[in-house]
This record gives C-alpha cells, sequence and structure tokens, in this order.
C-alpha cells in the first residue's frame, strides 16, 4: 500500500508541479554558476520531505552544529535510493548533488533536476567525470556547497565500499572543508524488501575536515582519512 501511495503523490506532484516548473525554467539564472530559482528551492524545502517520508524514511539528524558557514564539499554514504532526497532537506539551505546520469532520463524529475542544477555523472566514462569534478569544483568556488557519494553507487545494506579518490578533486581544487556524514538505514525503506517500508534512519553530520590543517595535498590521502571517520560511526551505529 505504501508503495502505491507513494507512486501516485510522486506521478500528481510532478504533473501538478508544471506550472512551478514553467516558472523556474523561465527565471533561472544563464550564468554558469548561478543558484537555482527561489521557486525551485521552495519544492526542495516542501515537497521533497513529503516525498522522502511517504517512501517511509522517518530520519533523525545528529551534529547539525558541524555545518559550517559559507561553501563546504559534503562527502558521506551511499545506502538506498532516497539518500539524495534526504540529502537536499535535511541538511538545511542549498546544496547542489553530483547523481549519477541514469537520474537524469526520469521523465519530469529530470527537469526538476536540472532546473536544481545537479550534477550528473557518467560513472564509466572518465573525461565526462573529470568534467563533473571541475564543475563542482566551480561552484565551490562560487561559494555553493556541493555534495557527493564517492562509494559512486548504492551499498544497499551497512557496509560501505571503496571511496573513489577522484570525487575529493573539487574540495581540494577549491580549498573548502570537506564535512563527513553518515546516512543510515535508508536501505531498509526500499533496497532490503525490493518495495518501500518504513524505517528509522539516521543521518550524522561529523565535524568539518580542512585538509590543508592536516597536511593533505592528496586525493587518496584525503579519500582514505574521510572514509575511515564514516565507517567509524557506522561501527558505532552498530554496537548500539
Amino acid at each position: 500500500m505504501r508503495t502505491v501511495i507513494w507512486l501516485l503523490y510522486a506521478v500528481l506532484g510532478l504533473i501538478l508541479s508544471l506550472p512551478a516548473l514553467l516558472i523556474s525554467v523561465l527565471t533561472q539564472s544563464k550564468e554558469e554558476f548561478a543558484r537555482p530559482p527561489k521557486t525551485a528551492l521552495w519544492v526542495v524545502e516542501h515537497i521533497i520531505p513529503t516525498v522522502v517520508w511517504l517512501g517511509g524514511c522517518r530520519c533523525t539528524v545528529y551534529g547539525r552544529e558541524n555545518i559550517p558557514e559559507g561553501a563546504a564539499y559534503y562527502t558521506g554514504n551511499h545506502q538506498g535510493n532516497f539518500d539524495v532526497g534526504l540529502i537536499l532537506y535535511a541538511l538545511g539551505g542549498y546544496r547542489i548533488p553530483i547523481a549519477k546520469y541514469e537520474a537524469s532520463k526520469v521523465p519530469l524529475a529530470n527537469l526538476w533536476m536540472k532546473v536544481l542544477r545537479l550534477i550528473f555523472i557518467k560513472r564509466n566514462e572518465p573525461r565526462q567525470s573529470a568534467e563533473c569534478m571541475n564543475k563542482a569544483a566551480g561552484y565551490l568556488e562560487h561559494g555553493v556547497s556541493v555534495v557527493v557519494f564517492p562509494e559512486g553507487t548504492r551499498s544497499k545494506s551497512r557496509t560501505l565500499g571503496e571511496f573513489k579518490p577522484g570525487a575529493f578533486k573539487p574540495a581540494l581544487k577549491a580549498g573548502v572543508p570537506v564535512v563527513p556524514f553518515v546516512i543510515d538505514g535508508t536501505y531498509k525503506c526500499f533496497e532490503e524488501h525490493k518495495t518501500l517500508k518504513k524505517a528509522e534512519v539516521t543521518l550524522h553530520i561529523l565535524p568539518p575536515v580542512y585538509p590543508e590543517k592536516l597536511g593533505i595535498t592528496k586525493t587518496k590521502e584525503l579519500s582514505a582519512y574521510v572514509r575511515q571517520l564514516i565507517e567509524e560511526q557506522l561501527n558505532k551505529n552498530a554496537a548500539e
């Protein structure tokens, strides 16, 4: 029943949002690193939380005090399909996610994603991936935060996959702090049962990492350091 209700809400919501989408398209700035129009941000603030809630995610957020002022590179684990939506509203404010290219093919939803300036990455195309990382660095340099899932795909469990070091290039290039976050439980909302289920989800926002203060200049070093922090929090969650 939850799956049916979610699908109905998602489809009807997309159809009813067409006027707002049109307004967003007409009012969006043509500047490359501009923020989305207010209409689009309203959707993030009011519609996406309902989509995630109807999907079964009951999220508790810890560590909001660790969110720094200004642009930062938010980096975390990737358990399920609801991760991007959860991050978009749970962190508060506006941040651009780096999402898999396949998401850009979802009808109507992809138009909202483009208005919200999501960065779509083709994981098996090095040149396109490098262009995405440069674009992410450009947003950071213009004061806009970016969200990345360096595993590159969903783990569909608590198991933490390997991080792709290249995912950390934007942070080092732009000289911004990296804010690790730990999602725990979103896979239970869908991936575990292949149908939507209610599940308790936690989001831990860890203290920001300042690579220059730690003397970290290589993506491989930064990747390993951040991954260890995230893994330690996942292990802590499992022990509680």
